[in-house]
């Protein structure tokens, strides 16, 4: 299986789960007030929020076809530690590859029809 560059792909940040991305204690210090609104509580477990199906710090870019995280510098350790074509990746592409490329073309359309620029917050 050909592994794309992390900002071409995007998979690992989708995820329908509300509890999908744990945000420690040590994560969660070393977040900005941005990157903490960012994330929500469930009990007393701190976690990234997902929104449109993905990590709501992940940012879509429609005109490069580009996944960029808005948070990278504060990302939580469980993200720091996903690695490129390690088997958690692999496990991923293999059952989602498919999300952020539906995704990407909804935030194209949507650009198309407001006549708006390529950047998409997170929306699509």
């Amino acid at each position: 299986m050909v592994v794309p560059e992390c900002t071409a792909c995007g998979t690992c940040c989708f995820s329908t789960l509300p509890e999908y991305i744990r945000v420690f204690g040590c994560d969660h210090d070393r977040m900005d007030d941005r990157a903490r609104g960012l994330t929500h509580f469930i009990g007393n477990r701190c976690y990234m929020r997902v929104e449109d199906g993905h990590c709501a710090a992940l940012r879509l870019d429609a005109e490069l076809g580009r996944f960029l995280c808005s948070i990278y510098e504060m990302r939580p350790d469980c993200c720091r530690a996903f690695e490129r074509g390690s088997g958690a990746c692999l496990g991923d592409l293999h059952e989602k590859r498919e999300r952020p490329l539906i995704a990407l073309e909804a935030l194209r359309r949507r650009v198309v029809s407001e006549g708006g620029a390529g950047q998409g917050g997170g929306a699509a």
